[in-house]
């Protein structure tokens, strides 16, 4: 199989442990912290190689020292990175407080104009590699361009490459995407941003926002599931949530719950209803923990969503 491209960014996460979020101007302790590397389409790769799938990354890599973590923690994963280009500027990064009694965790993000792929720098891979690429709705000019190179490599040969889109952030800006896509995972934040009440609301409205060329939507609702809507029936089908005994680290779930939608619909090849359990599921382990590496006991027994 052909492997998954994602196209994004990777970060630096600063992660504190704390008992409760701190108050506006003191100086505590935290429980326990650690740095891993972050970042939607950086998180979505490093959770599809645990699930047993192939991976490329593509976004901008930094000759800065600080990034060498980050270049060694995918090339540990075997996450490759041939195409990325490079800067020489600081990478991005996140401070985060995980609150431990609820598992909360709020992200503070800094990004001093670090330059994102462009249109360009993606011309140049040969896209008969893959059978699956993935984007940010991030840079809306550039990811436009780049989605109707795959578009045009689709009409020209035989073997199709699928797109997916994660969408959260940039509404107007960003809708345009939606048209270009197979798929699109909503989130719930952004929903409530434009009003919508529920999953099945923002799947019924963003499907009207986006006709006639309406892909199918999948809008994750925290502790109540995901909705989705395929595009070919126009059924709406509710995946109930799975929650842990315990919520720790809520860190990352949406970049979980992405992967495994894709891992399930591309590798194993299910049925929309079936990968957005499934998706539901790999999130729902991903937050028992800290971090991502528990998330390969979900593949125990070669058996993906044995939980």
């Amino acid at each position: 199989m052909n492997p998954v491209l994602c196209v994004g960014c990777t970060v630096i996460d600063f992660v504190t442990i704390n008992d409760n979020f701190p108050e506006e101007d003191t100086d505590r302790r935290c429980l326990d912290g650690f740095w891993q590397r972050g970042g939607n389409a950086s998180n979505v790769s490093t959770v599809l190689r645990l699930l047993g799938s192939d991976v490329d990354f593509f976004g901008m890599l930094s000759h800065a020292g600080a990034f060498r973590v980050l270049l060694d923690d995918l090339h540990r994963r075997g996450i490759d990175v041939q195409h990325c280009p490079h800067t020489e500027m600081d990478p991005p990064f996140s401070s985060v407080i995980i609150v431990k009694a609820t598992g909360s965790r709020t992200i503070v993000h800094c990004n001093k104009n670090y330059p994102y792929v462009t249109w360009q720098d993606f011309s140049k891979i040969d896209l008969k590699r893959y059978g699956w690429i993935h984007f940010e709705a991030r840079k809306a000019s550039e990811t436009i361009k780049m989605m109707r190179a795959v578009q045009e490599h689709n009409r020209m040969n035989e073997e199709r490459i699928i797109i997916s889109l994660d969408f959260e952030s940039l509404f107007e800006a960003n809708l345009p995407l939606c048209g270009l896509c197979d798929y699109v995972v909503f989130s719930k934040e952004l929903a409530n941003q434009q009003g919508w009440q529920t999953a099945q609301e923002t799947c019924t409205e963003l499907a009207h926002r986006v006709k006639p060329n309406c892909p199918s939507i999948i809008c994750p609702w925290g502790n109540t599931g995901a909705v989705c809507l395929d595009a070919t029936t126009q059924n709406l089908h509710n995946g109930p949530a799975y929650e842990p005994k315990q919520i720790v680290d809520t860190l990352g779930a949406g970049d979980s719950f992405m992967a495994g939608f894709i891992y399930a619909t591309y590798a194993l090849r299910q049925s929309l209803p079936d990968a957005v359990d499934l998706a539901n599921r790999v999130a729902g382990h991903k937050i028992s923990q800290f971090g991502y590496d528990h998330i390969a006991q979900l593949q125990k027994d070669n058996k993906p969503g044995n939980i």
